[in-house]
């Protein structure tokens, strides 16, 4: 699935990227396994949910989707993916 943002086209890993490698770097684990990977982007979610405007907040809530449709293989390339 592709995302236009500000004329620009992304893949969801593109868009989502900066927020996916953020809860990867806060687990110190890598490659993240997917449950780890989804219950501390859930984590990121609770905590800034009054600290950061809506929009940047559903940018969380979307990755932690993505993230949640991936099989473990696929989190594994994506955890790399975004890393690199």
């Amino acid at each position: 699935m592709m995302i236009n943002y500000q004329g620009e086209d992304f893949t969801e890993t593109e868009f989502y990227g900066r927020e996916i490698l953020e809860a990867i770097q806060l687990t110190n684990k890598f490659p993240t396994p997917k449950k780890v990977l989804i219950e501390m982007l859930e984590e990121m979610i609770h905590e800034q949910l009054d600290l950061i405007d809506k929009e940047e907040l559903n940018h969380y809530i979307h990755a932690k989707k993505k993230v949640q449709t991936l099989t473990e293989e696929e989190v594994k390339n994506l955890c790399v993916e975004v890393k690199n």
